[in-house]
């Protein structure tokens, strides 16, 4: 099903959905924009995600290289079209100095180069990240629930989340929400999100 941004190919190999996407979207093969999502080697099928609009995806790109190289970075860009906006992955030698303390300056820079794009395409903004920055750290969010979900089964009483942020609680949330022998809500505390996990009984 095509979204209004991309559509996902799957086939046997990478080779075989880019020919799928060149016939069924009737594209040319060296015009056609697409991340890989799975190469197919290790785990069938292979999937591919092709732009469907792929001026967007060259205007991130001309913004975001105009805009490191201002600071002095030389960067590659991993841009994957989602629903409601982009995934941007910068890498850059040395990339520390631009995400800072638990991924504050991200969070700065995805805030400007948002205002910058929605200048040029008032509905076009990007979710940013630099060197996978936000990635590993939503996968050792999702790991640590997981560990709280299997000793919440084997006690069968409710247990309590670090606190979380409001955007680590919605990434939890919708992680967990498909999960369908346990139940989960926040507390408030003093300012602070807690979340708890039950068992569903």
């Amino acid at each position: 099903m095509a979204h209004e941004r991309f559509t996902d190919i799957v086939g046997n190999t990478v080779e075989e959905c880019i020919e799928k996407a060149v016939k069924e979207l009737n594209l040319e093969k060296n015009t056609i924009k697409f991340v890989v999502l799975n190469d197919g080697i290790q785990t069938k099928p292979a999937k591919i995600r092709v732009c469907l609009k792929p001026e967007e995806v060259d205007l991130i790109q001309s913004v975001l290289k105009k805009f490191f190289s201002l600071l002095g970075v030389k960067v590659e860009l991993e841009i994957i079209p989602r629903d409601k906006r982009y995934s941007v992955n910068v890498n850059a030698k040395n990339p520390y100095w631009l995400i800072g303390k638990d991924g504050q300056i991200i969070d700065q820079l995805e805030y400007l180069l948002n205002l910058i794009l929605r200048k040029k395409a008032p509905n076009l903004s990007i979710r940013l990240d630099i060197a996978n920055f936000r990635k590993q750290k939503e996968e050792t969010l999702k790991n640590k629930a997981l560990a709280i979900v299997a000793r919440v089964r084997e006690l069968q009483r409710e247990m309590r989340f670090d606190p979380v942020t409001e955007e680590e609680y919605r990434i939890l949330r919708d992680f967990l929400k498909d999960i369908k022998d346990i139940k989960f809500y926040p507390v408030k505390e003093e300012e602070k999100t807690i979340l708890v996990i039950a068992p569903r009984k």
